[in-house]
């Protein structure tokens, strides 16, 4: 399944243009057109160990001296691999002095190892009867499959023999499968590091200080998540100071409907003889749903709300220090709201088993 993505460079199409050229060879990729003056390149790309074979396209639109990527790719992967090659050459010249190094040290290794599978194979033919010591024998070089290419193990021997040179190309491969070296512009591909950043999350190539990625919208700087933990530490405080403040005006439902009358009740009896008369089941159940379980919810909701604030308070980037005594009072009256709860219920248990 193809997958188009589209994506703003604060740098030339010519830049582009070329880092797109070298992403494609980097990925193996053999190069079926390239026109910088349209800006299209379309290059072939091989899945499943190179029995598979698709098409990527890419279009490059100038805008001054800004442009715009376009890439059509076989599948997420390919793509993403593709835009994340050419964010790093844009942004540092050096990764693709680099990964020509790399294809250079490549192509010796391959020469490397089909020079030692000719000399094998020398030396199993001359262990034959009746064979020749040809040491003639065609070989491919790193890179070439056409049959027109073979080339003696001694040609091969002296490929894997020389040396990188002190400024390697891009090796590119052409429409008829062949290695082409491509030197690389020095005035093309500098540090820019200085001023360009590479976003973490979608690999796009923004302006270094920006303080979101103007592809995925991802905050990049402390200034940028500021605002977000501000109001998130306010919330949070004001909640939990809410919160706890409700629970502890909850918490004197059960004294007002259980203890209250029965202090202003001058009888000469005891206080527990007085609350065990007074008590029913019918006023416990309603201290309990309309006081007792309520507060304990909300007592709880409030320590919660209190250890999200002070979450976001202990991030360097926040700056929102009255929300702390805030969120300090909201979790003291939560626990003040549990507990004072607890003890309206042990004192109902204490009163039942008086009364029994």
């Amino acid at each position: 399944m193809s997958i188009v993505i589209e994506r703003p460079y604060p740098v030339t199409a010519t830049v582009i243009m070329r880092s797109s050229l070298f992403a494609l060879a980097n990925m193996g990729a053999k190069l079926q057109a390239y026109n910088e003056e349209s800006g299209v390149i379309v290059a072939t790309v091989t899945r499943r160990m190179g029995l598979q074979k698709e098409e990527m396209a890419v279009r490059v639109r100038p805008f001054a001296d800004t442009c715009q990527l376009e890439v059509e790719a076989p599948d997420p992967g390919r793509a993403h691999e593709f835009l994340n090659l050419v964010s790093n050459y844009v942004r540092d010249g050096s990764k693709v002095h680099a990964n020509a190094t790399m294809q250079w040290i490549d192509m010796q290794r391959q020469a490397e190892g089909q020079a030692r599978r000719s000399q094998l194979i020398n030396k199993a033919k001359n262990l034959l009867p009746g064979s020749s010591t040809n040491t003639g024998t065609a070989v491919i070089p790193a890179g070439e499959t056409d049959s027109s290419a073979l080339v003696t193990a001694e040609e091969a021997n002296a490929l894997a023999r020389m040396p990188i040179p002190d400024n390697p190309g891009v090796l590119v491969k052409n429409p008829q499968d062949r290695m082409v070296e491509i030197k690389i512009d020095p005035a093309v591909f500098t540090d820019r590091t200085a001023y360009l950043q590479v976003c973490e999350g979608c690999q796009a190539t923004i302006l270094k200080g920006s303080l979101y990625c103007g592809n995925c919208g991802r905050p990049l700087t402390l200034e940028a998540v500021q605002p977000e933990l501000r109001t998130g530490a306010s919330q949070a405080a004001g909640s939990s100071l809410t919160y706890g403040l409700v629970a502890v005006a909850l918490s004197l439902v059960p004294f007002l409907v259980l203890v209250l009358p029965v202090l202003l009740d001058e009888s000469s009896l005891s206080f527990l003889e007085k609350l065990a008369a007074w008590v029913t089941p019918l006023k416990i159940g309603l201290s309990t749903i309309v006081g007792i379980a309520p507060a304990i919810f909300l007592g709880i909701q409030a320590i919660s709300r209190a250890r999200q604030a002070a979450w976001y308070m202990n991030l360097r980037a926040a700056v929102d220090a009255g929300g702390r005594t805030r969120a300090s009072l909201g979790s003291a009256f939560g626990w003040l709201a549990i507990y004072a709860n607890i003890a309206w219920i042990l004192l109902i248990v204490l009163t039942a088993v008086t009364g029994g």
